[in-house]
């Protein structure tokens, strides 16, 4: 790895790790995730390697957002965003949890490459459920609830099925 390389790969790190772990916004949202549960974070553009993404783990230990660089052992999900995606998301100044969640939303159905966001789940809706996941949905109030309700995902069982084809598809 070129010292440019590892440069920036140490910078996308330091990104992750205060958007995640000091950002107040942050924290808000994933308040309601259990300690343990892991979250997989592939950025495939933006590693020493064009085809092996940078990889990171979110989880939370003792109450308190953690971001570690690798990938966890067992994650409850993978969110897959191009490095252009991720430089957007972690600086924009957002003002609420929705707005975070309004625009990762956005990049999801977004059909340019370099700003599609994929989700990808690992566990049954029980376990996201068990886990505090839905808890980050609540957490970002009425605009994202009104944005579910818009895409048709206005119960548990609308979401429970979306999330079923997450995991399958």
């Amino acid at each position: 790895m070129s010292p440019s390389t590892a440069s920036s790969v140490s910078a996308m790190l330091t990104e992750f790790k205060g958007f995640f772990e000091e950002n107040d916004l942050a924290k808000k949202a994933a308040k309601s995730i259990k300690d343990g549960r892991e979250i997989e974070i592939l950025v495939p553009d933006a590693g020493p390697v064009s085809d092996a993404p940078l990889k990171f783990t979110f989880t939370k230990e003792s109450g308190r957002n953690v971001l570690r660089d690798g990938a966890p052992t067992s994650p409850d999900l993978t969110f897959t965003l191009p490095k252009a995606a991720a430089d957007e998301i972690l600086t924009t100044p957002f003002e609420s949890v929705g707005q975070v969640g309004l625009r990762i939303f956005e990049k999801m159905l977004s059909s340019d490459p370099k700003q599609k966001v994929r989700a990808k789940v690992h566990v049954g809706f029980l376990s996201l459920l068990s886990g505090g996941y839905l808890g980050v949905l609540v957490s970002g109030g009425g605009d994202v609830a009104r944005f579910l309700a818009s895409k048709g995902l206005s119960s548990a069982g609308k979401i429970k099925d979306v999330v079923s084809k997450m995991k399958n598809g």
